[in-house]
């Protein structure tokens, strides 16, 4: 069971987690609430309902997380401009700066992580995850 993928992934993802909580703690998040700004930093103002589609979870844990967030001051809802019926989320100074400094975070992990891989190794792994993901059709109702 030790060498079989879903185990890896959890031991690696938790991994990464125990790493980045002191962080996530120290910027006043909650659990699950740093994707959401990171997706904000680079998809830019989105609706919780594509967040929850990049992600494969529930929009209804997107939208409890995005109204914790907005209490918190990490995001503002606005209504789209383009469509009366959806709701934007917009990263406020504090959730950019939070962003950033979680993005920062996570590249320091990712360095812990990937010690003692070459740069072909790290490529083959990113690309590897990368079709695993499109093997997987998160999102997709197919």
């Amino acid at each position: 069971m030790r060498n079989r993928l879903h185990y890896l992934l959890y031991r690696a993802f938790f991994g990464q987690r125990a790493i980045l909580a002191p962080v996530r703690e120290e910027l006043g998040l909650g659990p699950g609430q740093p994707k959401i700004l990171l997706y904000l930093l680079s998809e830019g103002p989105s609706s919780q309902r594509s967040i929850a589609s990049f992600y494969s979870v529930d929009p209804a844990s997107v939208s409890r997380m995005a109204e914790q967030l907005e209490r918190n001051g990490f995001v503002e809802l606005k209504q789209s401009t383009t469509d009366r019926r959806v709701n934007l989320l917009f990263l406020t100074e504090k959730g950019l700066d939070a962003a950033r400094r979680w993005d920062k975070a996570g590249e320091k992990a990712e360095g812990m992580l990937m010690r003692g891989f070459s740069k072909e190794e790290e490529e083959i792994l990113l690309s590897l995850l990368g079709k695993m993901i499109e093997n997987g059709e998160f999102g997709s109702d197919e």
